[in-house]
């Protein structure tokens, strides 16, 4: 990979935590995957400066991120445990913000196998930001990740939910189609350096289910959950309130609802 690409996602990782990780901050959720390994690194740096919240707390979406926080030196706690921290105050309500990477704007999730964990830690948070390079950008799901959809599923039924999902139909009830391929192809992802499957942080398989061209994220995301043994569809529809992404030039982008977009130097 490119030193350029590796400096856009740096460059969209500072801003976001410069943006929104302010001393007022006391509950922050950090994504995963290779952009969220320079947030925390912003982190640290603010740490050292004492810009953080002394009593910060961190909430990590997988393995690799709860790696990151505690190499850091910051205070790592699970999502449940917020409740019953700070006692004095009746505990953390939610999470103040999340900043977490992408595979896809605005957004494919799931590439690093953590979307449950990591839409879970999106749903308790009061902003929720994404982070990225260019290359991630896109106006329609599915014209640059041509990986499918990542989809955590029950080891249990893995080859029915996969057959279930292959039924399915683009166009439902008369309807506009709702993705590009007449019907899904899942495959069930295989580890790398290991025999056998991916496993989840949380014990489940990964099917990836291609679609081609997401036309309506929302329907396609309620569409396999309601196959039971589905447990998370790695489509975030219209949770993130940003979306940065660098671009090879040194410019940073960042895109808010409704497609509003703002180039900054």
């Amino acid at each position: 990979m490119s030193s350029l690409v590796e400096q856009s996602k740096r460059s969209a990782a500072f801003a976001a935590v410069d943006k929104h990780v302010l001393p007022s901050v006391r509950v922050l959720g950090i994504g995963s995957g290779s952009t969220v390994v320079y947030a925390v690194d912003r982190l640290l740096e603010l740490k050292n400066q004492n810009k953080l919240n002394p009593d910060l707390v961190c909430v990590a979406t997988s393995f690799q991120s709860k790696q990151l926080i505690t190499d850091a030196g910051l205070r790592s706690a699970d999502l449940d445990d917020l409740s019953i921290l700070d006692p004095e105050q009746g505990g953390f309500k939610s999470i103040d913000v999340t900043i977490d990477g992408a595979d896809e704007l605005n957004a494919i999730k799931g590439g690093g196998a953590a979307h449950l964990r990591e839409k879970l830690v999106a749903n308790a948070s009061n902003k929720f930001v994404l982070i990225a390079d260019s290359r991630k950008d896109s106006q329609l799901l599915g014209e640059k990740w041509d990986k499918g959809i990542p989809v955590e599923v029950s080891p249990l039924a893995w080859r029915t939910i996969s057959r279930q999902l292959e039924r399915m139909c683009s166009i439902q009830s008369g309807a506009v189609s709702l993705f590009e391929l007449q019907a899904p192809v899942a495959q069930l992802r295989q580890a790398v350096r290991k025999a056998g499957p991916v496993v989840t942080d949380n014990g489940n398989f990964i099917l990836d289910v291609h679609v081609g061209k997401i036309y309506d994220p929302p329907a396609v995301e309620q569409l396999f959950k309601m196959i039971p043994g589905v447990i998370e569809v790695g489509v975030f529809s219209g949770m993130a309130d940003e979306a940065w992404f660098g671009n090879e030039d040194g410019t940073i982008a960042c895109r808010i609802p409704k497609s509003e977009m703002k180039k900054l130097d």
